[in-house]
Order: C-alpha cells, then sequence, then structure tokens
C-alpha cells in the first residue's frame, strides 16, 4: 500500500507534526510505503506560523503570495497522485475546485481536519478577513463532499463535518507517550508554571496578566517558562522565553510543575482539542485549561486536571497547586494515565491502519 500525504505546512507546523509526521516511521514498521508533500513550501510555514504578528498590508501579502504558491504546488500533487493508493490530505484543501480534478485521478482521498479551518482564525471585520472566511470554508466543504473518509480531532468538528461527509473516524491528539514521558521532579526548592504555544496563540496569555501579578506577589519562589512565544509583555512580571525547539521540547515540558492553557470560549476555539493540554499531561504535570466543551472530552474536572471559567479561579487553582506538591503528583500521574488510554500514538497508528485498509478496492 503506498499513501501520498499532504499536509498544509512542513513539519514545522504542529498540525503536521502530530497529525503526519510522527506516524510515518511507525506506518513504515508495518510495511505501509508513503511520501510526503506538503501544499506550501518551508518559507511559507515559517511565514505562516509569523502570520499572527504581520501587520494587515503584510498579512494581505501573504495571502497572495500563498495563493499563488498553492496553485504552483497543486499541479505536482496531480502529477504523482495516481502512483498512490491512497491521498491523505491533513487540512490541505485547494482554490478554484480543483479538488474535483484530483478526485478524477485518485479517488480514495481522507481528509483529516483537527481544527475549525472552515472558521476564520482571527476576529475582526477587515476585507483580508472577511475574504479569507468565505474562501475557507467553501474549499473545506468542496474536500469533504469528494473525501470518502473524514478523519476529525473532536466531536464539535464532527457535527461539522457530518453536513457533508457520512464516513467520520475520530482520531484525537494523538501523543507520543515514548517520546513524552514521566520525569522525577525531587528535592527542587521552585514551582514552575509553563506554557507551550506558538505567535497564533500568544495573545490568549493575557487572560491572565492580573493572575501572574497575583501569583508572583504570593510566592517569589514561583517562575513562569513560556515556550514559543510570539509578542508578549506583562511588566513588572519576570519570566524564562524559549525559544521552540523539537530537540528541546520534551525537556522543556518536563521542567513544568504546572501547565496553564488560557483560551476564549468561542467558535473558533471550541474546534481546537489544545495540543499543550496533551503534551502537559503526557509528562504527568497538572494542566489548568480554560473550559471548553471540546476540552471536557478529556479533562474530568479534578480528577486529571482542572477547568477554570473565571480570573478568580485561575488564581485560587494556581496556588493551590503551588502549594501541593502531593496534589501535582497525584493530578499528573491521571492525566499520564488518560493520554495513554484516550490518545496515545500506537492506538492511533493501529486505528489508522484499518481506515486505510478499508479503502481496499
Amino acid at each position: 500500500m503506498r499513501v501520498l500525504f499532504v499536509p498544509y505546512g512542513t513539519d514545522r507546523a504542529p498540525a503536521t507534526r502530530y497529525r503526519v509526521t510522527q506516524y510515518l516511521p511507525h506506518l513504515a514498521e508495518r510495511g505501509i510505503d508513503y511520501s510526503v508533500f506538503s501544499a506550501i513550501s518551508k518559507l511559507s510555514t515559517a511565514l505562516m506560523i509569523k502570520s499572527p504578528d504581520f501587520t494587515p498590508l503584510a498579512r494581505f501579502l501573504y495571502y497572495v503570495y500563498v495563493s499563488a504558491e498553492r496553485l504552483f504546488r497543486f499541479l505536482a500533487i496531480v502529477f504523482i497522485c495516481r502512483g498512490f493508493d491512497i491521498i491523505f490530505l491533513q487540512r490541505t484543501t485547494f482554490p478554484l475546485r480543483l479538488e474535483m480534478l484530483l478526485k478524477m485521478l485518485n479517488k480514495n482521498i481522507i481528509f483529516d481536519i483537527d481544527d475549525a479551518i472552515y472558521l476564520p482564525d482571527r476576529e475582526g471585520d477587515d476585507f483580508v478577513t472577511r475574504i479569507k472566511k468565505y474562501i475557507k470554508k467553501n474549499e473545506v466543504i468542496n474536500i469533504l463532499k469528494i473525501s470518502r473518509i473524514v478523519i476529525v480531532e473532536n466531536e464539535y468538528i464532527k457535527r461539522f463535518v457530518s453536513q457533508y461527509c457520512k464516513e467520520i473516524s475520530k482520531l484525537p491528539g494523538p501523543i507520543d507517550t515514548e517520546r513524552f514521558f514521566v520525569r522525577n521532579k525531587k528535592g527542587l526548592d521552585r514551582v514552575v508554571i509553563g506554557w507551550i504555544g506558538s505567535p497564533a496563540t500568544t495573545s490568549y496569555l493575557h487572560m491572565l496578566d492580573n493572575v501572574f501579578r497575583d501569583i508572583k506577589r504570593k510566592y517569589d519562589f514561583v517562575k513562569f517558562r513560556f515556550i514559543g512565544l510570539g509578542k508578549y509583555k506583562n511588566p513588572p512580571v519576570e519570566f524564562e522565553r524559549i525559544d521552540w525547539n523539537s530537540e528541546t521540547e520534551v525537556g522543556s515540558l518536563q521542567g513544568f510543575d504546572i501547565g496553564i492553557m488560557p483560551m476564549p470560549d468561542n467558535e473558533w476555539t471550541r474546534g481546537k482539542l489544545g495540543c499543550k493540554m496533551l503534551q502537559y499531561m503526557a509528562v504527568g504535570i497538572p494542566a489548568v485549561v480554560s473550559y471548553t466543551p471540546t476540552n471536557a472530552e478529556i479533562i474530568d474536572d479534578g480528577e486529571n486536571g482542572f477547568f477554570v471559567t473565571k480570573e478568580n479561579e485561575w488564581t485560587d487553582l494556581l496556588s493551590m497547586l503551588v502549594e501541593d506538591a502531593p496534589l501535582r503528583s497525584k493530578i499528573g500521574e491521571r492525566a499520564r494515565n488518560t493520554i495513554q488510554e484516550l490518545c496515545s500514538l500506537r492506538k492511533s497508528v493501529t486505528y489508522l491502519v484499518k481506515i486505510f485498509e478499508s479503502l481496499k478496492d
């Protein structure tokens, strides 16, 4: 069996790493041949990650450039797709109804969607945002209609997809629980509250500006460590800024004692099963996260993590965890067990192979 993976970006993009790249060695072990050809280049992927910090003009120019590149790279996808048994599109959509040409050449199309990419990823009523919203939603719907199977990450996205495709499979995560493991932290005299993310989610940290100040005033031994930040300032709170790196990512996460994931509860965020939450849980640290129905598919409040809906709850819960090391350990252990049960990479690979085999003629 040969599978062509077409992720939207290169493996610098989190979705590509988690929903494509980490599968590949395990698929090879099972005798599945594959190739990967991303819909946009390495340069465009880097620009995409930085785009939340762009000015409106820079963002518009970026969209024009990427649109032209997607058309060019589509030609390469068309040229090679007939040599594969399955085309696996991870978030990848095409302009101008070009997906119909792809279907004519290869009917075994799987579409993997782990975010509500049919919605705008930022609020606003400017021209660029409105155009992007219209184009993206129609591109997603068109892909859903020609896909034989759609893989979703959560129930919220599944409800949207079910309007256009009947064959739907659900795969949360996945998380490589052999790579993300628990590290002993005994004997340390400080508590690290940590966050991992990207420029696209950095703005959510401002939801906790006052909380960080309150915690620092109460506990001078608490440290804040943020990985993958975009533009963020919160004087007078000091924090350690760490650039994201695949080689150091796990070790940096293991240095956290508490993981945080603030986010608003809206249509866009309900389509996200926060990867950072799953990462915290996998390395055995308690996750304190904003409540959304999607996060509630994994978190059982007070058992394997904590939900927050109000600012004062953030301060109270973080204070409780800072002061209670045994509680951090107990919640972290339960969180780790949850990830192993629901989101482990090896279980997901087995399920994915079954999906592939179901498409055999």
